[in-house]
């Protein structure tokens, strides 16, 4: 067989066929790339440049010129930048480039006689690591990585072209984010001013704003001076990200002017910016810097100055190679995570999109939706996904995906991450909308403005939208009563458009005109619903939401829903990590596949997955790597998609499942339960309400063998008492009093009622008199004139005259107003047992024997028979499991939550009478003595007597059960604390891994050939051979005594020189290298003086260079001298 091998020659010519496929682009300042042109150099031979850049080719008018090689052959070789330096210089070009496939570096072309050092080197790019030999051309994956090089390569060309330089960083770390936050601080207090002072003037203007405003998210319109500096930041946002924008879009099209506002009248800055992004809308297509309603706030002139400095400090970035993810990345982490809560936007990661995409699109055919699609990451996955289905253009490719958002910036922002450049083509453009997708119906038509800008300035081009194969996202978590609050009406309009998508094909949802989701649902609710009428059937649908859902009232509404219209594929939560490091919700996605078939919903395999791993683990594969990544995702999704598939039998020519009950798969990506469909289709309308789905994903294996195993022995705590919430006062800071603010008003014992707040305040079981109380409720239901001559009433005439923030008096509070005597709470008896509302890791209920009352953040139970026994069972482990698994990890901070309903609705064993002594004989044991967290609760000899007995109370062997039960439990709470804690520490690895890049990239840019050598290029050479030799360890040296003119040198093992002069021992210990034994020192004293002066201010200088340098891009001076430290340590400084 021919061997046949792929060499520099093919790698030359197919590097040419990429360049010249890349300067069909309409805004690149080069003409053509040819091979092998021939030059005649100075000597008069003749060279060919590998590669030639062409700015004129009829007119020889050329710019850069390409060296290719082989891997085996160093972009730095002499012989290889010699040769490139002349072919540079014979065409007057001021760079060239070598590149070996693996490295490649932009050079500065030297002067004639001037060899090439590294001080030419201009640009250095990070190595295609995995090309190492030149057949590597022909693997498809590898292809793609020295494509997108050589694509890289050629911009920052074109940037040299057009600015002269490149530039300082790259944008994609945390501290250009930080230059941007603080540009944020700076001009949101003059925009605020500016724009109180509009909103003062105009009513008009206050109206459209608060409906802006809660159209886009921000909710809290009836804040007061809140709500303005939220505003006056989201304007400032919104500038800030119409600038980046503009700049991104700077490095591609030539023909817009630079950002400029230097030498302006400040009051003729807001025409200025006006004309700049009216300039930049006849490029962009899809009216990225059109107008919004905030952009009618005067931009202020005492804000020019800050603005101009941010500009001028933007151009220091290079925005010609930013990653596709920069600038959403840049909205995320510019706006603070409380600002972002407020908006119901967060940002997915690619790996969780990608394992959710790899659910969904699954042919090169699939049409993509995301609802409300933020920056568009899911739709550039997709769009990932579906290049890599089957060769299709850019044009086809695009037509296929849509997205919608309410907010125009995030939408803007989708737009821009999917352009590809390609302005001149009319039907490219991405199919994305600033639109609420509650307006959006079936068969709609979508007006675009065209890529590029006509003479016609009305033509626009008309999009229907279809149906769609796959609907994937993020959906908000607003809740809509907070819209309502605001836009009164506006839960009519969704309603309505419920009434339209379902009312015919599935009434069940609906009762007295409206839907039966509760007024407390999440936005997202409602777009399941809405979203499924524009899915086909067979499409399937891929959503992120908070797992609410799973445990709440109006889960049962979504619950029908998705049995009764979809097979449910899959549930999918990960109890190892949090996947939104901001988010104060705990997520789950879901994969649902429409299907109008009842016999398949019915025998469809519902899959309950908990992942085991980190993403990034499950998903290794660089993204970069774009054909091995999807394949590794397809083997993850089928491994999930398969589980349960054995009890899908044959009969009759019929596909039947013979799945019974659960079935449970591990493995160490996965722990998956299986249920059927219609076994959970029977469960719902059997309960008629929510049912906890939440435990298939998160109980241990444990808790299902108990709960099956013992189903006649557990009782709900409804059937043996009652539960309620504790006081509501309305006015805490009234109503409840601490000992100084009872000794300061002197007010009397009657008024008073000891009352606990938290369980911080109690670690015991018993709460009796011994107990110390921190606060008193102040309770009062006699009228002021029956109070005369008491404290009491002094005190109520205080209230009365106390206002609040908001300017509201105490007894006009809405809270208190209403009541007959607005100070009297009302008389309520002391309960028996106290509950926390909010778990973490100490599980106990108290036994209220001192006649406490509770706040409203503990509930209270009242036994109907044996307090003591009732207290015993609930403080026994096996309900602490059921609390465990019953609670709701809704928010991200890792507290579990139960409601009074769901206390109610809690089992508990029903143990047989003739356990009470034995039960209660171990529960006295723990009656007195602190309670530990569950993780060294269980390692208590008395806690274990308690669990064994209740376990045999039901018929249960300690032996067996006692282990297991207490190994799942504390699993489970310490995933839910861990997940809790990856937050933190996400976001702490993230500023590392950002600070070490900085790092390395400020010491590049600084020092790029590392610290120049001590002595030998500080003294001229003759003075070191007239020298003296000494022998030192290999250990660090430093400076000893002086005395007497003389300056000892010594190591901390002992070691002693002494030195003539303390220039003389500095020169020692600077001439210092590791593992070297031998220094020369010079006899010529005055050499010495000037060589170690010219090094000290020499490194001085490099420090504060590093200095500035760290400073200008963290604005932070611990963290900048910290890394200079670093630095100089690595170099042994």
């Amino acid at each position: 067989m021919t061997d046949i091998k792929s060499n520099e020659r093919e790698f030359a010519a197919q590097v040419a066929s990429w360049l010249n496929e890349f300067l069909t682009d309409v805004t690149s300042p080069f003409e053509v790339a040819t091979s092998e042109t021939s030059i005649q150099v100075s000597d008069g031979k003749t060279r060919f440049p590998d590669i030639q850049i062409w700015l004129n080719r009829q007119g020889n008018q050329g710019f850069c010129g390409w060296e290719l090689k082989t891997p085996t052959t160093p972009v730095d070789n002499n012989e290889l930048l010699n040769n490139a330096a002349e072919k540079a210089r014979s065409m007057s070009a001021d760079y060239f480039v070598t590149w070996n496939m693996k490295d490649a570096v932009i050079w500065r072309t030297p002067y004639a006689l001037e060899p090439v050092s590294k001080v030419h080197r201009l640009k250095t790019y990070e190595p295609v690591f995995q090309v190492s030999v030149p057949d590597d051309l022909w693997v498809a994956s590898k292809r793609e990585l020295l494509k997108a090089k050589a694509k890289e390569i050629l911009n920052d060309l074109s940037t040299l072209h057009r600015e002269g330089h490149l530039y300082l960083s790259d944008a994609d770390t945390t501290f250009f984010v930080h230059e941007l936050y603080e540009a944020v601080k700076t001009l949101w207090p003059f925009i605020h001013e500016s724009l109180i002072t509009k909103t003062g003037k105009s009513v008009q203007f206050k109206d459209g704003l608060f409906d802006w405003a809660v159209k886009q998210g921000i909710a809290s319109y009836d804040a007061g001076e809140p709500f303005y500096e939220t505003v006056s930041r989201q304007i400032v946002y919104r500038l800030l990200g119409k600038i980046l924008f503009y700049l991104t879009l700077r490095r591609f099209c030539t023909d817009i002017p630079k950002f400029d506002l230097n030498g302006l009248n400040p009051a003729g800055i807001d025409s200025k910016i006006r004309e700049y992004f009216q300039r930049a809308r006849q490029i962009d297509y899809q009216a990225v810097f059109e107008e919004d309603f905030p952009d009618k706030v005067p931009f202020p002139e005492n804000a020019v100055a800050p603005l101009i400095k941010l500009i001028d400090n933007l151009n220091r970035y290079n925005f010609s190679n930013m990653p596709q993810d920069v600038i959403g990345n840049v909205f995320e982490k510019l706006i603070p995570p409380h600002e972002r809560h407020t908006l119901g936007q967060y940002f997915t990661n690619e790996e969780l999109v990608d394992l959710i995409i790899s659910f969904c699109v699954t042919s090169k055919s699939v049409r993509v939706l995301d609802p409300a699609c933020g920056t568009g990451t899911f739709l550039i996955r997709a769009y990932d996904k579906l290049r890599h289905e089957g060769a299709k253009s850019h044009k086809e490719l695009i037509s296929q995906i849509w997205g919608f958002d309410i907010a125009r910036f995030p939408a803007e922002l989708a737009t821009i991450n999917l352009y590809r450049q390609n302005i001149e083509d009319y039907a490219n453009f991405p199919r994305i909308q600033s639109r609420d997708f509650f307006e959006v119906k079936s068969g709609d038509v979508f007006k675009f403005p065209p890529p590029k800008p006509t003479a016609g300035t009305d033509f626009t081009i008309d999009e229907v939208i279809p149906q769609f194969d796959a609907i994937v996202g993020n959906f908000p978590y607003i809740r809509q009563e907070l819209i309502e609050k605001r836009i009164q009406g506006y839960k009519g309009v969704i309603e309505k458009t419920l009434i339209a998508d379902w009312r015919a094909e599935y009434p069940e949802l609906f009762n007295n005109g409206g839907t039966k989701l509760s007024g407390q649902a999440d936005i997202y609710a409602y777009l399941f619903f809405h979203a499924a009428r524009l899915l086909k059937d067979g499409g399937r649908m891929g959503i992120v939401t908070s797992n609410s859902w799973l445990d709440v009232a109006y889960g049962y509404e979504l619950q029908k829903f998705f049995l009764r219209k979809f097979k449910i594929i899959a549930i999918v939560e990960s109890r190892c990590e949090a996947w939104f490091d901001d988010a104060a919700v705990n997520t789950v996605f879901i994969i649902l596949e429409l299907c109008k078939d009842l016999k398949q919903r019915n025998e469809n395999n519902v899959k309950f997955v908990k992942i085991k791993k980190r993403l990034k683990e499950l998903i290794p594969t660089d993204i970069k790597l774009p054909m091995d990544r999807w394949f590794n995702l397809y083997k993850l999704t089928h491994a999930i998609e398969k589980s349960g598939s054995e009890h899908y039998k044959i009969k009759d020519e019929t596909i039947e499942n013979n799945l019974q009950g659960r079935a449970s798969y591990e493995t160490d990506n996965f722990r998956i339960n299986v249920l059927k469909q219609d076994t959970l289709l029977e469960q719902i309308e059997t309960s008629g309400k929510t049912v906890k789905w939440g435990k298939y994903m998160r109980a241990p294996e444990i808790y299902f063998e108990i709960m099956e195993t013992c189903k006649d022995k557990l009782i709900t705590l409804k059937e043996l008492a009652d539960v309620r919430r504790g006081y509501t006062t309305g006015i805490n800071e009234f109503f409840y009093l601490d000992d100084k603010k009872i000794k300061h008003w002197g007010i009397e014992e009657e008024f008073l009622i000891p009352i606990i707040k938290s369980f911080k305040e109690i670690d015991k079981i018993v709460l009796d008199k011994s107990q110390k109380i921190n606060l008193f409720l102040f309770t009062c239901d006699k009228e002021k004139r029956a109070l005369r001559g008491t404290n009491a009433l002094k005190y109520i005439k205080h209230g009365e005259k106390t206002i609040t923030e908001t300017g509201i008096s105490y007894p006009d509070i809405q809270s208190v107003k209403n009541r007959k005597l607005w100070y009297d709470v009302a008389h309520r008896e002391p309960w028996d047992i106290f509950v926390q509302e909010h778990w973490n890791t100490r599980f106990f209920m108290p036994l209220n024997e001192g006649s406490f009352l509770a706040d409203k953040r503990l509930y209270e139970i009242k036994a109907r028979a044996d307090k003591v026994l009732l207290s015993a069972l609930l403080n026994s482990t096996l309900t602490t499991l059921f609390i465990e698994v019953t609670g709701r990890t809704m928010l991200g901070d890792g507290a579990l939550d139960l409601t009074v309903y769901e206390f109610e609705e809690l089992f508990i064993p029903d143990v047989p009478t003739t356990y009470n002594k034995t039960i209660l004989k171990a529960f006295n044991k723990l009656l007195t003595r602190p309670i530990k967290p569950i993780f060294d609760e269980v390692k208590l000899k008395d806690r274990q007597a308690l669990d064994s007995v209740v376990l045999e109370a039901l018929g249960l062997d300690p032996t067996k059960y006692l282990k297991p039960l207490y190994e799942g439990l504390t699993t489970l709470v310490r995933e839910r604390i861990d997940l809790a804690k990856s937050r933190k520490k996400a976001k702490k690895t993230k500023t590392q891994r950002d600070v070490d890049k900085l790092f390395e990239q400020v010491s590049d840019e600084i020092i790029p050939d590392g610290i120049k050598k001590f002595p030998e290029e500080f003294i001229d050479s003759k003075y070191l051979k007239d020298s003296i030799e000494i022998s030192v360890p290999n250990e660090k040296l430093k400076l000893g005594d002086y005395f007497m003119g003389h300056q000892d040198v010594i190591t901390e093992d002992g070691f002693k020189y002494c030195s003539k002069s303390t220039s003389e021992a500095k020169f020692i210990i600077y001439s210092q290298k590791p593992n070297s034994f031998i220094i020369k020192i010079p006899k010529d004293a005055s050499a010495i003086v000037n060589a170690v002066t010219s090094y000290e201010l020499y490194v001085k200088d490099i420090k504060e260079k590093l200095f500035t340098a760290y400073f200008s891009r963290t604005h932070d001076h611990k963290l900048a001298d910290t890394l200079v430290s670093r630095l100089f340590d690595e170099l042994g400084l």
